[in-house]
């Protein structure tokens, strides 16, 4: 039989492709193969794209495979008015609910400065990345022995404006500037948390400076990897950061040690409404904020409490309750969020849904949360001590000789000795210590911050050996 596509070589392969729930077949020969193949996977592409609905106003397509379980990234906040047919299901999947519960956005005809930008605001400066220890590495929350931190951000888009994964240049340089000017207003009041911030360029530091940044949570992977017109603005105890130009124009974060939900919310729900009375928020008041990724929609508020829970993780009641939490609709990953592993049991649980939920619910609801964690963690380590002493005593010397005593370390080995280390200290198995020591040790032994301070970049083995150097001389040092 002869190539159906050149009529002149026998056929070599018989490819069969589904189209449009069909089974088409090709026989083809071994110089048209890669060519017909080609050719026709180009016409199944041109076939989805032409009935795929587009945005009248920045022209992007909505594209979502539910095979991928993936919501797609849409263009700009008129997206959601254009795909408001197609995004209704799966907002409903994602969230629960298609209604928006959380608060308003300001209607600034009520205010004096009609939301106009004070043009006598101060520029923030631009410093060097400071080494200083951030406040919530200081270890001295409330309930630090079990929640390492909390963290509360708010994802925000600017009005009339492509959202960054389709901006371009220039318009993400016009968002910078607005943002920022935005906030160096709002910085002269005398009361502002961020009076004293500054400003980083994050295509104007190296790798080390970037990596640094994100080992500190103070801005994100995804604002790491960027270049253009991607800044961030922290305030001098850097429990506040404000990531520029990320996934969405704007991302309001807050950091403090221990479980501190509702004052963080306070904290960056004061900031939030300050700057919405600067800038006009891109919102619906069918789905709330408007954001880049619909799973980020309504409120645009992600609650996270980083928790240190080894008892829970070495059980197989504590495995069952962290599944069951995942169940409820939150979200369980390692120290750095998503696409991070749990290594040392430090776990972060945040909340999913973002719609249908008022900021006042998830708030309550992630505090709830954290309160039955941490109860049944403590509960878990009376187990340990009531039942197996001997066994647990023996594991948190074993880490401490070893850490005290290794010239070489590798990270995950460092995270793992250190969750038994934290856990004696707790339990007053090791004396002379305390939580904050291991708070420090947590983060000063990450790769960028080994690098930072040597100031020049390793190689992996330096790493391994200037790390075994400084756990042994913070935990020798007491």
């Amino acid at each position: 039989m002869l190539c159906e596509i050149c009529s002149e070589n026998q056929v070599s392969f018989i490819i069969s492709i589904v189209l449009d729930s069909g089974l088409k077949e090709f026989r083809v020969c071994d110089e048209c193969a890669t060519n017909d193949i080609k050719s026709e996977f180009q016409n199944i592409s041109r076939r989805i794209e032409d009935n795929c609905p587009v945005c009248n106003h920045c022209h992007s397509r909505y594209q979502y495979d539910k095979n991928e379980n993936c919501a797609p990234i849409l263009g700009c906040p008129w997206c959601y008015v254009q795909f408001h047919e197609a995004l209704t299901p799966l907002l409903r999947r994602i969230h629960g609910s298609t209604k928006y519960k959380g608060k308003s956005a300001l209607d600034k005809s009520k205010k004096p400065n009609n939301g106009n930008v004070n043009s006598r605001h101060i520029p923030f400066s631009r410093s060097a990345i400071s080494t200083r220890e951030a406040e919530w590495m200081q270890g001295n929350g409330p309930s630090f022995d079990v929640v390492v931190s909390s963290r509360i951000r708010l994802a925000r888009n600017i009005d009339g404006y492509s959202f960054c994964n389709l901006a371009d240049q220039d318009e993400l340089y016009k968002v910078a500037t607005k943002i920022e000017e935005a906030l160096a207003d709002l910085a002269e009041f005398d009361n502002s948390p961020l009076r004293n911030g500054y400003v980083i360029d994050l295509e104007n530091v190296d790798n080390i400076d970037r990596d640094f940044l994100m080992e500190r949570h103070l801005i994100s992977r995804d604002l790491a990897e960027k270049r253009f017109a991607r800044r961030a603005i922290i305030d001098e105890k850097e429990i506040i950061s404000i990531m520029i130009n990320e996934e969405d124009h704007i991302r309001l974060q807050v950091i403090d040690s221990g479980l501190q939900i509702r004052k963080l919310w306070e904290v960056i729900n004061s900031i939030d409404d300050r700057l919405g009375n600067k800038i006009d928020y891109a919102f619906s008041q069918d789905w709330g904020f408007l954001t880049a990724c619909p799973t980020n929609v309504g409120t645009g508020l992600r609650v996270s409490v980083m928790f240190h829970i080894p008892a829970l993780s070495a059980t197989k009641e504590g495995k069952r309750i962290l599944t069951s939490i995942t169940n409820m609709g939150y979200a369980i990953r390692g120290m750095y969020g998503e696409g991070s592993k749990a290594t040392g049991a430090f776990y972060q649980i945040s909340n999913e849904a973002t719609l249908g939920q008022s900021e006042e619910e998830i708030v309550d609801r992630m505090q709830s949360v954290a309160f039955q964690v941490l109860a049944r963690e403590r509960e878990e380590r009376q187990n340990l001590v009531e039942h197996g002493r001997i066994r647990l005593e023996d594991t948190v010397f074993r880490a401490y000789g070893a850490l005290t005593n290794a010239r070489s370390i590798s990270s995950t080995e460092s995270m793992e000795l250190l969750s038994w280390v934290s856990l004696g200290i707790s339990l007053d198995i090791l004396s002379g210590l305390n939580v904050a020591d291991i708070a420090r040790l947590l983060v000063l032994t990450r790769p960028a911050h080994l690098q930072k301070l040597e100031g020049t970049e390793l190689d992996v083995p330096t790493q391994n050996i200037n790390r075994a150097k400084v756990i042994r001389t913070v935990l020798k040092s007491v």
